[in-house]
């Protein structure tokens, strides 16, 4: 798809947390994606904990490829997930990111984001 190769990824941090932070990913000066996540720089871990990408591109790959950022940004960083809804944790399967529900990593990144609770997405469908 050639929205795929156009979309640029912002970094940006989330209005909803003090502690969170966003990729926004942009196409053609629309946001047509998010992903929540928390960095720890003490545990060196990470949690995503929301991905929304718009409905004609949700099979695009958009995901991985906002997932795949990550890793490339935080090297050092073990990645985990708090996504909750079934094409997100299809997400966090293909990418291999444990569940940090069940196991916590970390003790100093919040438990109050995730898909189901904290500040609503953007209604992008």
């Amino acid at each position: 798809m050639f929205a795929y190769r156009d979309v640029v990824i912002f970094h940006s941090p989330d209005p909803a947390s003090t502690q969170a932070q966003s990729l926004l990913l942009v196409y053609i000066r629309r946001v047509v994606g998010e992903v929540t996540y928390e960095v720890c720089d003490l545990c060196g871990s990470g949690v995503i904990s929301r991905v929304n990408v718009a409905s004609p591109l949700q099979d695009s790959g958009l995901g991985t490829r906002a997932v795949a950022h990550l890793r490339a940004c935080y090297p050092d960083v073990t990645w985990r997930s708090r996504l909750t809804q079934r094409m997100t944790r299809a997400l966090a399967h293909r990418m291999c990111l444990p569940d940090d529900r069940t196991d916590p990593s970390c003790p100093h990144l919040t438990r109050a984001a995730s898909e189901d609770r904290g500040a609503p997405g953007h209604a992008w469908r």
